[in-house]
C-alpha cells in the first residue's frame, strides 16, 4: 500500500524541519542590524519606531558620548532573542569641527555573546573588504541608505558635501559583539 511510505516520508519532514530550521537561523545581531539601523538609514527616529515595532525594550543603559558630539537625542533599548540578549544604543547630533557642526547619527547593536565570525559575514553582507581595521576590528565606508554602497576612502570629503556619508564597524570582542552605524551629514 502507498500510505506507509508516504507516511513515513511525513514523518521525516515534520522532524526535519525544525532541524533545519535551527541550522539556518539568522544571526540575530546582524539580522537586528540590519533591520534596525540600516533598514531605516540609521535615521534617528526611524530607528526608534522600528525598534518599538519589533518588541525592543527601553533600558536604563545609557549611550557613552565623545565630548566633540552634541547630543540632542538618544535612546537604549534591549531584547532577547534566543539565548541572546541583544542592546541597541541609538544617538543623534552634531559633531563640532574646525569647519563647522556635521550632523551625526550614531545605531549601535551589541550582544552578551561572543562570535568570531561576525567580521567575514558582515564583509560577505556588504559585498566588499573593509577599509581599515585589524584581527577584532574591520571598518566600511558607505554611502547612508537601506542599502549600503561602498566609498572609497578618497571619496569622503566629496561625499560629505554631497549630503553625507556613513562608517559600519563590526567588532568581535572576547564576550560580545558590537555592530555601528554612524552617519555623516552637512
Amino acid at each position: 500500500m502507498i500510505r506507509t511510505p508516504l507516511l513515513a516520508f511525513a514523518s521525516f519532514c515534520v522532524f526535519a524541519l525544525p532541524i533545519a530550521a535551527a541550522a539556518d537561523t539568522p544571526d540575530p545581531a546582524l539580522a537586528a542590524f540590519r533591520s534596525l539601523c540600516v533598514a531605516n538609514a540609521n535615521n534617528y527616529n526611524g530607528v526608534v519606531s522600528a525598534a518599538s515595532a519589533d518588541g525592543w525594550t527601553d533600558t536604563q543603559l545609557i549611550p557613552t558620548t565623545d565630548d566633540s558630539v552634541s547630543i540632542t537625542s538618544k535612546t537604549a533599548r534591549e531584547k532577547l532573542v534566543g539565548k541572546e540578549h541583544l542592546t541597541l544604543l541609538v544617538t543623534q547630533g552634531l559633531r563640532h569641527t574646525k569647519g563647522g557642526d556635521i550632523a551625526e547619527g550614531d545605531c549601535k547593536i551589541s550582544t552578551d555573546q561572543a562570535d568570531d565570525g561576525i567580521l567575514d559575514r558582515t564583509r560577505t553582507w556588504l559585498g566588499f573588504a573593509p577599509d581599515g581595521g585589524d584581527a577584532t576590528l574591520a571598518t566600511f565606508y558607505v554611502k547612508t541608505g537601506a542599502k549600503p554602497d561602498h566609498l572609497a576612502p578618497d571619496q569622503l570629503n566629496a561625499a560629505l558635501n554631497a549630503g553625507g556619508f556613513s562608517v559600519i564597524k563590526a567588532q568581535q570582542d572576547p564576550a560580545s559583539v558590537i555592530l555601528v552605524y554612524t552617519s555623516f551629514s552637512k
